[in-house]
């Protein structure tokens, strides 16, 4: 492919951090929408567009021609736009970029940094196309032995979810006759990918202003010495949307307290209740429930609140007060949850030692052969996770240790439920074509949350057209 023809409208052809430029944002936007169902990444799918002579693009380099003015060049927009002392005049500017292969870990860490909520994230879906390979922590170059074990394990599981693959056609044919085949295959590859470690490599499109984008670099660069592909990434992201955003980006840090809240972050705050195995995730809202645990001040992720200044954002959790919920459920329902920003998330270190979550298509194929076939491969294997996760931990690499987390190991996730946040959630999630995990885990907040949604007149969390 002559990417040379790009040259003009990403920030690179070769790496796997890039900018979009000269590039309208509805067009960019456009053509993000396709990441998460297509394996090609916005660099091919913007050439085949370009290639096809669908889009008439500037072969001017605006971007060039603003670094040469002397509104840059004299400093006018660094004085304004930086150093007058307030950083919503960022908020103005905005950028579009692209990640690719990068972990689902890191994923994970950028749509949950402080400044999501005014990001917009469109990300490669396991749900609709095949992985492609694991992402193997730098830490583990100083660990041979440990990185060899960590290549078999996800080597092993790549085996196993293709092997997954046709057993879960098989038993959700059997009970489907009506589906068509895509429609099964779809939801085959869909329960196989909770084999999958959060290694798995993912593609994420970013859109947002140069105020969160600076705070989420910031963010993720405060995990040196914990993760070298978040700081490496953080690195990258800074360099291309710098080149976009030459006046309002460069000057981005880690800063003391984000340093001491990721430190705090990384402390492994897990309760020892052995492994257990869940037939489905669960929604509770008393006191004791397991994952509002994390409730308790002494197991918040605040850091040292006195290296604070007027400059810090605060963490998520200030936020996180009112009527809190407490959800367990796999780390792939987990990933899909915490799209829904509204909601104010306490985000915690993924942990095997919270068990498992089997598949409802699996747990309701028990006593089936190919149904047996499954919850062994998948018990097997969440205790093999689990194995590995303790020998990270044990060889001081608890940091990394999430890479080893697979999408079928549960997550507790505490949040605070706003009334906004549920009537889109409940809304989105529980149309017939949500994944099953999330679509129980709605139902149940709607159970919930009856109380609240009886007290106003002609009010429904679900809003379906169709109902």
């Amino acid at each position: 492919m002559n990417y040379q023809l790009l040259s003009n409208y990403v920030t690179s052809t070769e790496d796997n951090v890039y900018a979009i430029k000269n590039v309208p944002s509805e067009v960019a936007g456009t053509v993000f929408a396709k990441v998460s169902r297509s394996p090609k990444g916005f660099r091919d799918n913007l050439y085949d567009l370009i290639k096809e002579d669908m889009l008439q693009l500037p072969d001017i380099d605006m971007i060039s021609m603003f670094k040469n003015s002397t509104a840059h060049a004299g400093g006018f927009m660094k004085k304004w736009g930086v150093d007058y002392g307030h950083s919503s005049i960022k908020e103005h500017a905005f950028a579009q970029f692209c990640i690719e292969g990068v972990s689902r870990w890191f994923t994970e860490a950028l749509e949950t940094v402080q400044s999501a909520k005014w990001l917009s994230f469109t990300e490669f879906s396991l749900r609709y196309q095949k992985p492609e390979g694991v992402v193997t922590p730098k830490e583990l170059d100083e660990h041979p032995e440990l990185k060899e074990a960590y290549e078999a394990f996800a080597k092993q599981c790549f085996v196993y979810y293709e092997s997954l693959v046709p057993l879960f056609v098989s038993i959700i044919k059997e009970k489907n006759k009506e589906l068509s085949d895509s429609a099964v295959e779809k939801l085959a590859y869909e329960n196989a990918r909770n084999v999958l470690p959060l290694s798995t490599k993912a593609n994420v499109a970013i859109t947002g202003n140069a105020r969160a984008i600076s705070d989420a670099i910031s963010e993720l660069l405060a995990h040196e010495g914990f993760n070298q592909e978040f700081v490496e990434t953080a690195e990258k992201i800074k360099k291309h949307t710098t080149e976009v955003l030459p006046s309002l980006i460069s000057h981005t840090e880690a800063t003391a307290y984000l340093k001491s809240m990721i430190a705090n972050f990384y402390e492994r705050k897990t309760q020892e209740n052995g492994y257990p195995i869940y037939n489905g995730p669960f929604v509770e809202r008393e006191e004791d429930s397991l994952a509002l645990f994390f409730d308790k001040s002494k197991d918040l992720t605040l850091g040292d609140p006195s290296l604070m200044n007027r400059f810090s954002e605060l963490p998520e959790v200030m936020r996180a007060y009112g009527k809190k919920i407490g959800v367990t459920c796999s780390e792939a329902c987990h990933h899909q949850m915490i799209r829904h920003r509204a909601f104010d998330f306490q985000i915690q270190l993924p942990d095997t030692n919270y068990g498992m979550i089997l598949p409802k298509e699996a747990v309701e194929a028990i006593g089936q052969k190919e149904g047996d076939q499954i919850i062994d491969i998948l018990v097997s294997m969440g205790k093999r996770s689990q194995e590995l996760y303790e020998e990270f931990v044990a060889k001081g690499l608890g940091s990394v240790a999430p890479y080893v987390v697979l999408n079928l190991n549960a997550r507790r996730l505490p949040f605070y439920a706003n009334m906004y946040g549920l009537s889109h959630f409940i809304t989105l999630r529980k149309e017939e074509y949500a994944q099953d995990e999330i679509r129980s885990v709605a139902s149940q907040l709607e159970d919930v949350f009856q109380d609240m949604e009886n007290s106003l007149t002609h009010f429904k969390f679900d809003r379906h057209l169709d109902k």
